[in-house]
């Protein structure tokens, strides 16, 4: 079972980890100092109480001095000739100004200790600072060991617990990451992490709830889709044959006699067929855009797409009349999209700009810009500027500001448009210039 602290908890436990630590270290060191002074690697500071015995001999001193981990050497009283000892040549003229002058010598923190019976002199080292007993080892000072293993020490304490609560931190943010990544995803197989900060377990726990209630929304917006695409289908189906039936009828009676009256009627329905025909199609393509799951990744050569883009669009110029315009300021040369569905986005609004722009000297423009993020396909007309109504509505389904349904807007156009800017990751905008007209923005994700 995990056992769960707060980041707050748990710096509070780091902090305690590292006290706990340095005393750790300290005792380690303590007991470090107490076993190499046992053993007689290390002498430790006083002063030892050594007395020459009369009688003593050079051999009796030797044999003794073998249990004290000290320098020490011994003269000859008579003519001052060394006779035995143990110590650094550097040392020696310590050793001998003491038995000169019979007195202790102190040199730093290191003092030569002087005593004599009738026929020997004997002078021993002692360091009042604890140091140890090899003399290779005796040029690093024990203080400064001890301080340099101290800082190791707490050194290693600070990483070991410094890295602990770090990777359990960067655990619970990679989790976090991992599943924000694939939230709602139908093909990643998400399985659920548990981090024993509880900030981040209850954030863990609330994204994998939502990731799931997400996919499940996905779902659900999939078989609406379908089901949509299947209903349009089959009215599609069931509609095509009546209209079928009523087209033949038309061109059937356009073969026989008829009173004026009678052609006017003819016209009209006529008329009305190829609205609904229209309409019709449009609701159709809007909703295969819905269920579209074409590639959105296609590599797309701007100049050609233009290219291609300018032909469509200089027929729909001439039906309506229209002085039409390209302008080109990108430096990108392609980009990443769907080149069918941006066209018919593109056009779709073409067709809207024809029809609300100016009567009588109808100007268009379409230019092609970029900045950091997005490419910019904006659409500009002559006609008036939308209505505040306009701005905020305009791309949603069935929107237009035409009241009677005259036949030439039913809504979708600008919609369909929308849904493709959003299927390339970006937004479609509508915007009154300064200098006048109508504009819309397709912007894509560069």
């Amino acid at each position: 079972m995990i056992k769960n602290y707060s980041i707050r908890r748990g710096i509070l436990l780091a902090v305690g980890e590292i006290i706990i630590g340095a005393l750790a270290v300290l005792v380690l060191l303590f007991g470090l100092s107490l076993v190499l002074n046992k053993t007689g690697q290390l002498t430790t500071s006083g002063n030892v109480k050594f007395t020459l015995e009369t009688g003593g001999t050079v051999g009796k001193i030797k044999q003794e001095m073998t249990s004290y981990p000290y320098d020490y050497a011994v003269f000859e009283n008579s003519n001052g000739k060394l006779l035995a000892g143990r110590y650094l040549l550097q040392d020696l003229p310590n050793f001998k100004e003491a038995y000169q002058t019979g007195k202790t010598v102190s040199q730093n923190n290191i003092d030569f200790v002087f005593t004599k019976n009738q026929y020997l002199t004997f002078v021993i080292r002692q360091n009042r600072l604890p140091e140890f007993t090899n003399h290779s080892l005796r040029s690093i000072p024990y203080n400064k060991f001890s301080y340099l293993v101290f800082s190791l020490g707490i050194l290693i304490v600070l990483i070991f617990v410094i890295t602990r609560l770090v990777r359990e931190l960067s655990r619970g943010f990679q989790y976090i990451q991992d599943i924000s990544l694939h939230m709602g995803s139908l093909t990643y197989n998400v399985v659920p992490n548990h981090s024993k900060i509880i900030e981040f377990e209850d954030i863990l726990e609330r994204l994998y709830a939502k990731s799931e209630e997400l996919a499940s929304l996905i779902v659900a917006e999939r078989r609406e889709k379908e089901d949509l695409s299947v209903q349009i289908a089959a009215l599609s189906h069931d509609i095509k044959t009546p209209l079928t039936v009523l087209k033949g009828n038309i061109e059937l009676l356009e073969l026989a006699e008829m009173t004026a009256q009678q052609t006017e009627f003819l016209t009209s329905m006529k008329n009305s067929l190829a609205t609904f025909d229209k309409y019709f199609n449009s609701m159709i393509d809007y909703t295969r855009l819905l269920n579209d799951e074409n590639d959105y990744h296609e590599v797309i050569d701007l100049n050609k797409f233009i290219s291609t883009l300018s032909v469509e669009l200089d027929d729909l110029a001439k039906t309506y009349h229209v002085t039409y315009k390209t302008s080109l300021d990108a430096k990108v040369n392609t980009f990443f999209g769907n080149h069918l569905g941006l066209s018919r986005a593109i056009t779709n609004i073409f067709v809207n700009a024809c029809q609300y722009a100016k009567d009588g000297d109808k100007q268009i423009i379409l230019s092609i810009r970029e900045d950091n993020a997005f490419l910019d396909f904006e659409i500009w007309n002559n006609g008036r500027p939308f209505s505040d109504n306009a701005l905020n509505n305009a791309s949603k389904l069935f929107f237009t500001e035409d009241v009677g349904r005259s036949g030439k807007h039913y809504g979708i156009g600008l919609s369909f448009a929308r849904g493709v800017a959003l299927k390339h990751r970006g937004a479609i905008e509508f915007e009154n210039p300064k200098d006048g007209g109508a504009k819309v923005i397709i912007k894509i994700k560069k």
